[in-house]
């Protein structure tokens, strides 16, 4: 997925993006080359009010979780810079998962309280402090990961539930904003069959032991 929505689908879209984002927004893509995930939370930032209590909480710990995840991904690219297939893949991911923190930064700003809003996870749970723990625990191995390490973590990163909790929550806020994202991302990612053939591939063709 990389980047959900760029500069060019936005050209070939305006009334689209005017639409549920503004002419502002609009322009602002035109001026430059960065996503619109990125101009929308320094736009929200700007001129919004995210949602108060337990409910912008828990958006917030999401976009929390998908950053620290993006973080591991940089850091398994930089260790694995040599392998060109390796840095791209990791790559790749950072740049989505930083891409999935920024739209929970927007569903923070844009979720509306309703009946169906039943789904509000905590730091406080038992389950969070677990997955907090596990990602630190990650980043504090890095640099002694093989390869093979590196892809079997990434397989239970990617399978694992705070994959699950961005859908979740992405699921449950029910705006034209969220929506058009969540749109996109089943047109464009194919990522729950690409990247289980990558991590094939790389297997097929790298040394598992490499470090």
């Amino acid at each position: 997925m990389s980047t959900l929505i760029d500069r060019e689908y936005c050209l070939k879209h305006p009334q689209t993006i005017i639409k549920l984002f503004g002419t502002e927004v609009y322009l602002k893509m035109m001026a430059s080359k960065k996503s619109l995930l990125e101009h929308l939370t320094e736009y929200y930032a700007a001129h919004g009010y995210p949602m108060p209590g337990k409910v912008g909480d828990a958006y917030r710990l999401s976009s929390i979780l998908e950053y620290r995840m993006a973080r591991i991904y940089k850091s398994l690219a930089d260790k694995f810079r040599d392998n060109p297939a390796a840095h791209e893949l990791f790559s790749e991911l950072q740049e989505e998962e930083e891409e999935h923190g920024r739209l929970m930064e927007i569903c923070r700003y844009t979720v509306k309280t309703h009946p169906e809003l039943e789904f509000v996870p905590s730091v406080r749970d038992p389950e969070i402090q677990t997955m907090l723990q596990e990602l630190k625990r990650i980043a504090n191995n890095i640099d002694d990961m093989s390869l093979e390490e590196a892809l079997e973590t990434t397989e239970r990163l990617e399978q694992g539930e705070i994959n699950t909790i961005f859908d979740r929550l992405l699921k449950q806020t029910g705006q034209s904003e969220s929506n058009f994202f969540e749109e996109q991302m089943h047109h464009l990612e194919g990522h729950g069959a690409s990247v289980p053939k990558r991590i094939q591939e790389l297997r097929e063709t790298s040394d598992p032991t490499t470090h």
